[in-house]
């Protein structure tokens, strides 16, 4: 990755915590989906991509690859506090954006942003990782630790099977010609 790339993916994942109730987000999983939601709420309203960091299969759904990578240096950069919560008898790993911290992002970012951490505010994780299960055709599609092509997410199943058939034709004609 790029340092560009990796400031950039920073840059949302604070924007994400700071979006949060109390600048405070709790679970893992949550901060995967809003990561990955923000990016298909920007490509529905703009062009281009939020950031160019990855989006791999995970089991519970898509998620950041490299995360530990962002999440030192974040705490490094002194951009997010990390500890845990007490939920039930387990413990959540919760994220807390340090006030002050530099936002980077443009305005059609941060409401991409916005937009995705209002839809995981009040879902679990498990709740949110069924509905990636279900909606995310890359997810579906991948196999385990593969980076994701999220965009197809956002095709209708119509659209979808034209751009796959559309595709397949491509191949077969650039096989044939190769072949000549």
């Amino acid at each position: 990755m790029n340092i560009k790339a990796i400031d950039r993916a920073k840059a949302v994942v604070a924007e994400i915590v700071q979006q949060s109730a109390g600048d405070e987000l709790v679970g893992t999983v949550r901060l995967y989906k809003a990561f990955y939601l923000a990016h298909l709420f920007y490509a529905r309203e703009n062009a281009g991509y939020l950031t160019d960091w990855p989006i791999v299969k995970m089991p519970m759904g898509p998620g950041i690859s490299n995360f530990d990578e962002l999440k030192n240096q974040l705490t490094a950069d002194g951009r997010l506090e990390i500890s845990s919560e007490p939920v039930g008898p387990y413990s959540a790993v919760k994220y807390r954006a340090i006030a002050g911290g530099m936002n980077q992002l443009e305005p059609e970012a941060i409401t991409a942003v916005r937009k995705a951490v209002e839809f995981v505010a009040d879902k679990s994780g498990a709740q949110l990782s069924d509905i990636t299960h279900e909606f995310s055709r890359s997810w579906r599609e991948a196999e385990q630790g593969e980076e994701l092509s999220i965009y197809m997410d956002l095709l209708s199943n119509e659209g979808y099977d034209a751009a796959k058939s559309r595709a397949e034709s491509i191949e077969n004609e650039l096989a044939a010609a190769w072949n000549d």
